[in-house]
């Protein structure tokens, strides 16, 4: 029975949903066994006054009173809390006001009331993405595109977050899913499967078409800049990376990466001054915190303001921190099981699994010790490629770790080795040698000997506190779960140490072969012509110049990679030394 004045079960929801009355606020009503009038008169009530509040909700926010936008949708929340648009406005209100959490928990409760709400579950991914949450936040993402809710956007940051976690080919075809017309965005998104593809040229030459046609689009001229910047051409990155910041001058994204181009200066003052203000207000999400913390980290460390650049980096680490999760023991056990397992005699049982070729040269060490300089000058050699680093053995170590005895068969390392293989001609079809830089692929040495036991291991040295410190200082694209906290580094780096005593232990000679970084920086002659003769070379003068190197840099490394060999970072813990506090211990005894 319809109520005079109320509304009726089949009519349009007086929220403004759209939805008919007894799918959206008379859903739980429309069960109940009784509707009196009084209650149903009460229903249609609180649903107008949810309306009036909802419309002040859009009127504040057209005025950009987001606070006051906020506070109406709450209390239409509050009048009709069975409504799931109600809880989806809150949401996408609390995202713009940058009201993240709250923002997450009212997108939830919609999806509670209405699971089929695909504009939720894409704004839900936004809200998680800007926290840092990157796989609730895809798993809403690919909900929304099956939903068909928002698919290219959907698309385009489902293939950023591919993308950032190294899964390259599904992010290109993500990215060429959204490029669905021609207009700027799907430009964009079309360069960005081409630099997902490693087709960086032709990702140039689109930009800068992109760029032609839409001139003031912020985000044009970032993309541009930061693929040139990815090639080396940083003159040629640095103007669209400056015209992008003055066309958004609170965008985080194109200051981060022209922090990256190269060295900051006084003229940069400005720029570092707008989004030290950015910072400080606390408006942004841990994401951008994150990002933006780093960038001042290091425009401070460029300008000498080494206690400015600390704070900063310490404010986005903290976050990094909370975002992560470090589990010593797990670490402990796994260096244990290594040094117990791959013993001399282990290796000689199963020496004849192995496959001769010579192609591969593993570059291992903890991150930032100097990895990409040795590729740098091992890949200038005109018969070696640059593979950079590969996540063939992180993927491939754990699933063979686990086989067993089953893993220990011609077939299942001939299977490895010939997986490999194909990828490094697919990198460099026809070089004799190619690098892998991993650093961490020390974990998988005795897996890598054992495949290959005639490829070549090249170990980066460097001073351990100025190795820390270099990844406390360091956004990669991929958290690491140790460096965001000065005592993990000095637990993860002892156990590194231990690790590698027992490959120099055990490994060839001949194989086997470290490299100390300040002794490469103070005589890069004698270094280079030790690492070609090691890498069963003849000599070639190019190794000389690494910063003539034209190979893509993808690592957190690209601007120092195209620089001549310099000794700047060479004990450079010493800028930092009243703040090292844990770090303290991995400096050696006074003599």
């Amino acid at each position: 029975m319809t109520v005079a004045g109320a509304t009726g079960r089949n009519d349009p929801c007086p929220c403004g949903s759209g939805r008919k009355y007894k799918q959206c606020c008379g859903r739980q009503r429309s069960a109940s066994p009784q509707i009196t009038p009084a209650s149903a008169a009460a229903s249609a009530q609180r649903a107008r006054s949810a309306q009036a509040h909802l419309q002040q909700a859009v009127q504040h926010e057209a005025a950009g009173r987001l606070g006051d936008a906020v506070a109406a949708h709450r209390a239409a929340v509050h009048l009709t809390p069975e409504n799931p648009v109600a809880h989806f406005n809150l949401g996408v209100t609390c995202l713009k006001a940058n009201l993240l959490p709250e923002a997450a928990a009212s997108l939830r409760h919609a999806l509670d009331l209405q699971p089929d709400f695909g504009r939720a579950q894409f704004s839900l991914g936004m809200a998680l993405q800007r926290q840092g949450h990157d796989a609730p936040a895809e798993q809403a993402y690919r909900a929304a595109i099956a939903l068909g809710a928002r698919r290219v956007e959907a698309y385009a940051r489902l293939g950023d977050l591919l993308e950032a976690r190294g899964e390259v080919a599904e992010a290109a075809a993500c990215f060429r899913r959204a490029a669905a017309d021609d207009s700027v965005m799907g430009r964009l998104n079309q360069a960005k499967a081409l630099i997902a593809g490693n087709d960086r040229e032709a990702a140039v030459v689109l930009l800068r078409r992109t760029v032609a046609r839409a001139p003031d689009n912020s985000d044009a001229h970032w993309t541009l800049g930061a693929v040139l910047i990815s090639l080396g051409r940083f003159d040629e990155a640095v103007p669209h990376l400056d015209r992008a910041m003055a066309l958004a001058p609170t965008s985080v994204g194109p200051f981060s990466s022209r922090a990256l181009a190269g060295r900051l200066t006084e003229a940069d003052r400005p720029a570092v001054a707008r989004m030290v203000a950015l910072f400080d207000t606390g408006s942004l999400g841990d994401a951008a915190r994150i990002r933006l913390g780093f960038a001042l980290g290091k425009a401070f460390d460029d300008l000498g303001d080494y206690a400015t650049a600390i704070r900063y980096f310490d404010a986005a680490n903290a976050i990094e921190k909370r975002l992560t999760t470090f589990d010593r023991d797990r670490l402990t056990a796994w260096v244990d099981r290594l040094i117990e397992h791959c013993t001399p005699d282990w290796f000689a049982l199963h020496a004849g699994l192995g496959v001769p070729d010579e192609t591969p040269v593993f570059i291992v060490g903890m991150p930032r010790s100097g990895t990409t300089l040795i590729e740098q000058v091992v890949s200038s050699h005109p018969t070696v490629g640059g593979g950079d680093e590969l996540d063939f053995w992180l993927r491939r170590g754990p699933a063979w770790e686990s086989s067993g005895t089953e893993g220990l068969t011609p077939g299942a390392i001939g299977r490895l080795a010939e997986d490999y293989l194909a990828v490094l001609r697919g990198i460099a079809p026809d070089s004799l040698r190619v690098t892998d830089k991993l650093p961490l692929n020390l974990m998988w040495l005795g897996l890598i000997h054992l495949v290959f036991p005639r490829a070549r291991i090249i170990h980066c040295r460097r001073h351990p506190v100025d190795t820390c410190l270099s990844l406390y200082f360091t956004q990669f694209l991929q958290r690491t779960d140790f460096a965001h906290d000065r005592g993990d580094l000095v637990f993860r780096y002892r156990e590194y140490e231990r690790l590698m005593r027992h490959w120099r232990d055990t490994l060839p000679a001949e194989r086997f072969l470290e490299v100390d970084y300040a002794a490469v920086v103070a005589d890069p002659e004698a270094s280079a012509r030790r690492l070609i003769e090691f890498c069963g070379l003849d000599w070639d003068d190019a190794c000389l110049r690494p910063e003539d190197n034209q190979r893509v840099v993808k690592t957190a490394s690209m601007w120092q990679a195209r620089q001549p060999v310099y000794r700047t970072s060479v004990e450079r813990w010493r800028n930092y030394e009243p703040w090292l506090g844990e770090l303290r211990s991995l400096l050696p005894e006074p003599s």
